[in-house]
This record gives structure tokens, sequence and C-alpha cells, in this order.
């Protein structure tokens, strides 16, 4: 973990806010996560995209989903807002979980062996800058 601090001494997971990809892997590099520990928000980001301080719930369903969550298990819940703003939070896992969740239909389909965008291909002219009407100098 990063500057000499191991998060996982108190905690069994953690439920990173999934803003964006540099995001998640900005945090993971700062707390030197590895890749199950980002996993969720990856895959959070991925089926639902950002939406923001939301995503959370989703990296937490996916967890659960997932059978990661045991009865006394601690979880960290970092989220990240716009400027400097920065929440944490510790949740204890108060029983084992097998409700389902908005996780139902496609848990069995993540991790994908991809994560390409699938509308990269259709819609990836929004971002020519040739096409842009807008510029900055």
């Amino acid at each position: 973990m990063g500057a000499g601090l191991n998060l996982k001494t108190g905690v069994d997971h953690l439920c990173i806010h999934p803003g964006g990809r540099a995001i998640i892997d900005e945090v993971g590099k700062s707390l030197g996560l590895d890749d199950y520990d980002l996993e969720p928000a990856r895959m959070a980001l991925h089926r639902f995209g950002n939406t923001s301080a939301g995503g959370l719930w989703y990296v937490l369903g996916y967890m659960e989903a997932k059978q990661r969550l045991k009865k006394g298990n601690k979880i960290l819940m970092i989220s990240l807002g716009a400027g400097f703003k920065c929440n944490n939070c510790v949740w204890e896992v108060m029983r084992d979980l097998g409700d389902v969740n908005v996780w139902k239909d496609s848990i069995d389909q993540y991790p994908p062996e991809t994560v390409v965008n699938p509308f990269i291909e259709k819609l990836s002219w929004i971002n020519d800058e040739h096409l842009s009407f807008v510029r900055f100098h």
C-alpha cells in the first residue's frame, strides 16, 4: 500500500468510487491496491458508467453479488467529488448476504474477457476534433 500505510490491516474490502478509469487507476496506484481490489469499481463503471455518488452502491452490489462479503467483514467506502471532496466511511457486514440485487441478471458475465467499450466504433466520431465546432486555445 502507498506510503507505508496498509489500509487492509483494518478493513477487508475497499469500495472505490467508480468516477472514471483514471480515478480508479490513480486511487489504486496511490493506495497500492491490486486488480482484485479494483475489479468491483471497474465493473460498475463498465456496466453503469459514471453515475456520480450513486456508483458506490453498484460497486458494493457487485461485491455482494460475487459473494465476497461475509459476516463481520469491514468495507472502506471511498467517495470522491468535485474539487477536493473525499469522503470515507467504514461499513461492517452484519450477516451473510444472499439477496439478489441490480447485478442479478449479469453477474455471471463479469468480469468480461475484454472491457472494450461496445459503443466506441459506432460513436467515436463524437471525439473527432475535426467535427468539433468549439476550439480551445
